[in-house]
Order: structure tokens, then sequence, then C-alpha cells
């Protein structure tokens, strides 16, 4: 008896923790959504927002600087303590995109407790001359201990702009694009283990 109220004053305390730590998130905001949160300067939403990051990165190397560009809202003093621990390559414009650099720009962000989405843009594989951008979702798991890592990665085959709306959706992920070949995700290999 005495064991189970340990692990009930355990799994008490973890909830607690977890729900001081904003786990229900939207980013960008979404019409009527007032339970969740929006602020991307939040040390939660900061910590998924570089693992997802250098997921993609990691995936596909870049060469040479590129420029982050993060969720509107977000202040300097988070491009400053982000942009270190994504390494010496990643920069950051206070003046919008520079052309003559690689972008890389975090979109949308979700959150649901333990698991999470991170929308990033980045230069389409061997098109980024032409200016080609393509839409990269990062499927995040929250783990106790450890903090946020990353599952898996999709590749959207759709316009940035179509896959964005197809992502807002939770009931897109599982209906509109089982018979839409188009604008389906091309998932990168299979899952990847936590990077913890």
């Amino acid at each position: 008896m005495d064991m189970f109220r340990v692990l009930v004053a355990m799994i008490v305390i973890i909830t607690a923790g977890l729900g001081g730590c904003s786990p229900y998130v939207n980013i960008p905001g979404q019409r009527g959504d007032t339970l969740a949160t929006h602020n991307p300067n939040s040390k939660y939403i900061q910590q998924a927002i570089v693992v997802a990051l250098k997921a993609v990165t990691m995936y596909r190397p870049v060469e040479g600087n590129y420029q982050v560009i993060l969720p509107e809202g977000t202040d300097p003093a988070t491009y400053a303590l982000l942009l270190p621990q994504l390494g010496d390559q990643a920069m950051w414009s206070s003046d919008g995109m520079r052309q003559v650099q690689t972008v890389y720009e975090v979109k949308a962000l979700r959150i649901r407790g333990a698991d999470g989405e991170v929308d990033i843009v980045r230069p389409a594989s061997g098109l980024a001359a032409d200016g080609t951008q393509q839409l990269v979702t990062v499927d995040l798991k929250y783990y106790i201990p450890g903090g946020w890592g990353h599952t898996r990665l999709r590749v959207w085959k759709a316009s940035v702009e179509d896959a964005l709306r197809q992502t807002a959706s939770p009931s897109a992920q599982t209906t509109i694009h089982e018979n839409d070949p188009a604008i389906y995700p091309q998932e990168l290999g299979t899952t990847m283990p936590s990077s913890q």
C-alpha cells in the first residue's frame, strides 16, 4: 500500500511539473483557441524548437552559414539563447530574411502533452539555387528524464502554403492525405531514435 502511495505521489509531481510547462501549445495561435500557449519565448517551447531544427539540419547538413527565422513574437533574447545551441553556422537578422543565405524558418509548432510537431520551411533538396522551398514536419516526444527528442521527419510534396494548411488541421494528419499522394508527406526513412 505504501508503494502505491509513493507511485501516486510521483505521478502527481510529474503531472504538476509538466502542467507548468505549457503542455498545450499552438504557434501561431488559432481562432477561438484560448487554452493554448502561443508564446515562442517559453523555455519548454524553445527546447522543442532547438531539437526540431537540429533534426532537420542533421538529416541534410547545411554548407556554410544559414539564417534561422523563429515564429513571430520571438524576442532577441530567445535568438541569443537558441542560436549558440545550433552551432556556429546559425545566424539571424533583426531586419528579416536575407536572400544571400540559406534560410530555415520555423512556421508552426503544436504541442499536446508529451507529443509535439514543428513545421520548418527549408530550401528544397537540390533546388536551393532557384529559391524553391519545402515544408518539413518534425515529430517530437518529451522524455522524462531527458526532455524533447525527435522521432521522425516528414517532407511534404505539396507547396509550402498547401502543406501548412494541412498541418494546421489535426484531422488532416489521418484522413486527407490517405488518398492524395500529391500532398502526402514523404517520411524520411524509418522512425528515428531519440537524440537523448
